[in-house]
C-alpha cells in the first residue's frame, strides 16, 4: 500500500503570472495538458471572469505550482504556500513592481477556486541562489 503523504500529485495546475499576461495549464500525470487558459492581456485582478470560469471549472486539481519572479535571499527553493510566505512575496515587490502584484492575484484566485489544495512558490531567483561565488561575480 502507498504511503498518501509521498504519492506525487496526478494533476497539478501550473500557473505563470507575468507583467500583464496569465498561464495556466492543468497537467496530468504524464505531464500531457488537460486544460489550458492563456489570458493575452489580464488585467490583473484575481476576479477576473475568464479566469474564475476557467478555475470553477476545473476538477480533481492536486497541487498548484505558481511561477513568482522574486524570492529574494529568503526563496532559494519551491516552497509551500501560506500566509507569511504570501506576505513575504509582497513585501519583494520593490524588486520586481510589475511581476509580484500579478503573482499574488494569481495566487489568490486559485486559493478561492480551490480551497484545501496545497500550492507551491517556484521562484525564478532561486536558479541563482546556488551559483559558486566566482560565477556570481562576487569577490571579483
Amino acid at each position: 500500500m502507498s504511503d498518501p503523504a509521498r504519492t506525487p500529485p496526478r494533476r497539478v495546475l501550473v500557473v505563470n503570472a507575468g507583467s500583464s499576461t496569465l498561464k495556466l495549464s492543468l497537467l496530468g500525470p504524464g505531464d500531457e495538458i488537460l486544460s489550458a487558459l492563456d489570458l493575452d492581456p489580464w488585467d490583473g485582478r484575481p476576479g477576473n471572469a475568464e479566469l474564475s470560469q476557467f478555475l470553477g471549472g476545473l476538477s480533481g486539481v492536486d497541487a498548484v505550482g505558481h511561477r513568482i519572479v522574486h524570492g529574494g535571499s529568503r526563496f532559494t527553493g519551491p516552497t509551500m504556500i501560506d500566509g507569511s510566505v504570501t506576505a513575504a512575496i509582497a513585501g519583494l515587490t520593490d524588486l520586481a513592481p510589475l511581476h509580484q502584484p500579478r503573482a499574488l492575484a494569481a495566487i489568490d484566485a486559485t486559493r478561492a477556486a480551490l480551497p484545501g489544495v496545497p500550492a507551491v512558490a517556484c521562484f525564478d531567483t532561486a536558479f541563482h541562489a546556488g551559483m559558486p561565488a566566482a560565477a556570481a561575480g562576487v569577490g571579483v
